[in-house]
């Protein structure tokens, strides 16, 4: 069957190893997003920002985030 053309949406190939299929499958998996279209962009995206965001800031972002969900597993 042919591909049917979306308007926004390019199709995009890629050859790789077994190994990195199955990678990439078990990301999909873990990162439990609805399709492997968003688990590529997750990817890129993390890919992207790795060595544009000082580290120090991650750090603090994730001590944020995890003082808030602490808070509101308390509240529920």
């Amino acid at each position: 069957m042919a591909y049917q053309k979306k308007p926004g949406i390019k199709q995009f190939h890629v050859d790789c190893t077994t190994e990195a299929h199955s990678r990439f499958q078990a990301l999909h998996q873990a990162f439990a997003l609805p399709s492997r279209a968003a688990t590529f962009e997750a990817i890129l995206f993390a890919v992207s920002i790795k060595d544009k965001i000082d580290p120090q800031i991650l750090t603090g972002m994730d001590s944020k985030l995890d003082r808030v969900l602490e808070r509101l597993n308390d509240s529920l």
